[in-house]
């Protein structure tokens, strides 16, 4: 796994330990906790300037206006899922990118699952995901370009994962597709490496 995927990973790791409520509910320093992980996730290491000028300008509100982001596009052939371990081990996740859009599931040992979603640019509360076409009503919190959600065992959304063809994503800016061919596989894996089951 390339050093920006780990760092990526792992700042996703992180949000694990948040309270997943609506980005509206969330207390500011959480929302900014959050906000500082992306920022991370993003453009890590620590030690990188576009780090700390995505910390300013997203989480500080001291820099420039942030760019309008474009709508997410159609999956590229060939977007897989992949399988990894961050934190020395302590965190799994299984992923599918597509350009900007990207789908994770994480967890860690003793905790529930989280799936965290990437490139799309609508305003908080707009997210909709189908799973083969079929609605899948689920509450995201909200920072910067991410979005999170709890990924509790038994939900129609860890289940459409993991027995879905195809996850449609639409806000209020834009559209996606990720595949779900292989999603099963690599989630269970992640899952069994945490000590969860489906």
């Amino acid at each position: 796994m390339p050093r920006t995927a780990a760092v990526k990973a792992s700042a996703l790791a992180l949000a694990l330990s948040l309270p997943l409520v609506p980005a509206h509910a969330q207390g500011a320093g959480e929302q900014m906790q959050l906000c500082v992980n992306q920022c991370l996730y993003h453009f890590g290491p620590a030690s990188n300037p576009r780090y700390h000028a995505c910390v300013a300008e997203q989480c500080e509100g001291t820099g420039p206006a942030p760019q309008r982001q474009q709508p997410a596009q159609p999956p590229r052939q060939g977007a897989a899922w992949t399988t990894g371990a961050v934190d020395g081990g302590r965190t799994h996740y299984a992923r599918v990118q597509s350009g900007r859009l990207a789908l994770s599931y994480m967890c860690q040992r003793g905790s529930e699952g989280l799936i965290a979603v990437e490139g799309m640019a609508g305003s908080p509360g707009s997210l909709a995901l189908r799973i083969d076409g079929k609605r899948v009503a689920q509450p995201f919190a909200t920072s910067g370009g991410m979005r999170a959600t709890q990924a509790a065992r038994g939900s129609a959304l860890l289940a459409g994962l993991l027995g879905g063809s195809r996850v449609e994503l639409s806000d209020d800016r834009g559209r996606g597709s990720l595949p779900l061919a292989g999603s099963g596989r690599a989630i269970r894996t992640a899952m069994a490496a945490c000590g969860l089951r489906p």
